[in-house]
């Protein structure tokens, strides 16, 4: 385990706020990216303000799914990437739910 930071809400009315959150090590498949730049949408507010009845919002909620980083990392069964490529990462079909399973994300399939 190790620390990330990232931005989070804490409830449907709060701000935006600096904060560090734990990840899990990688693992054999996993790609680590430093995050350089993360997009945040209207489906990431809505998400962060708990408007989507049929999908209640998770607290801490880091909202972003549109994210680009440097490699820092590479699973040993990864053939695609290597550290100190650029990498992007867009879930769609999914919006985050609690902290950094997208927005910050640091671990992405990537073989």
């Amino acid at each position: 385990m190790y620390n990330a930071k990232a931005y989070s809400v804490s409830s449907a009315t709060s701000p935006l706020v600096p904060t560090t959150i734990t990840r899990r090590d990688p693992t054999d498949n996993d790609v680590q990216i430093e995050i350089l730049f993360c997009g945040i949408c209207h489906s990431d507010l809505h998400q962060a303000r708990n408007e989507w009845s049929a999908m209640p919002t998770a607290y801490p909620c880091v909202p972003g799914h549109e994210i680009v980083g440097r490699v820092t990392k590479v699973g040993s069964a990864v053939t695609k990437f290597k550290p100190g490529d650029l990498a992007g990462f867009m879930q769609l079909g999914q919006v985050v739910r609690s902290a950094l399973e997208a927005a910050a994300i640091a671990h992405t399939a990537g073989h």
